[in-house]
């Protein structure tokens, strides 16, 4: 009786110890290879490549989705499209501003044209052409002999 449960606690360890084992090497390789990614996509980021980083970091998330690593690059993902957002409302509002300048001249170039079509064009005053001058004849000239 004693054989057959020390047997069996024998087996139940065994599997927990092969479970675990299985388990490290199907988990180790993929967090190693994560990680790595991960390094690689903050180099891409301070290096200012963030379509590269952003390609590297939906990798890391759709390739190993229960790492920390793809926790850590969702986090990224959200800062990048964070930023990506704030650079394009400042964008907006740039071109906004020059838009509305550039309604406020055509107003005024408007307003100018309107101006000019409504007031009489002004008469320019010329002075009497001169008479041009006579030609003389032209004097012909004889042959000698």
């Amino acid at each position: 009786m004693r054989a057959r449960a020390l047997l069996i606690v024998t087996a139940i360890v065994s599997s927990i110890l092969g479970a675990t084992v299985v388990w490290l090497v199907l988990t180790v390789p993929n967090d190693l290879e994560a990680g790595a990614l991960m390094k690689q996509a903050k180099k891409e980021i301070d290096a200012h490549q963030n379509d590269r980083a952003r390609a590297t970091l939906v990798k890391i998330v759709q390739q190993y989705p229960r790492t920390d690593a793809a926790a850590a690059a969702t986090v990224a993902l959200i800062k990048l499209a964070d930023a990506d957002r704030a650079q394009l409302a400042t964008e907006l509002a740039r071109l906004e501003n020059a838009v509305a300048t550039q309604k406020q001249d055509l107003g005024a170039m408007s307003q100018k044209v309107a101006e000019a079509t409504k007031a009489p064009p002004p008469v320019e005053v010329k002075p009497a052409p001169k008479p041009a001058p006579k030609k003389k004849a032209p004097a012909h000239h004889r042959r000698r002999r």
